[in-house]
């Protein structure tokens, strides 16, 4: 499934989520579920070839 977002929107939402998780690693918050989400981020990436995504 194609699911990217666009380039602008991405970049917005990927330093967003960077800063959110930046501060719940500093804190140990939900540690797994963060790594998870952040692997769920980048898969929306529109700057991977679409032979790349599942």
């Amino acid at each position: 499934m194609d699911n990217r977002i666009p380039a602008l929107q991405f970049v917005l939402f990927a330093e967003a989520f960077q800063k959110f998780a930046a501060l719940a690693r500093q804190y140990h918050f939900y540690e797994d579920e963060v790594a998870q989400m952040e692997k769920s981020v980048y898969k929306m990436s529109p700057y991977q070839r679409k032979e790349d995504v599942k």
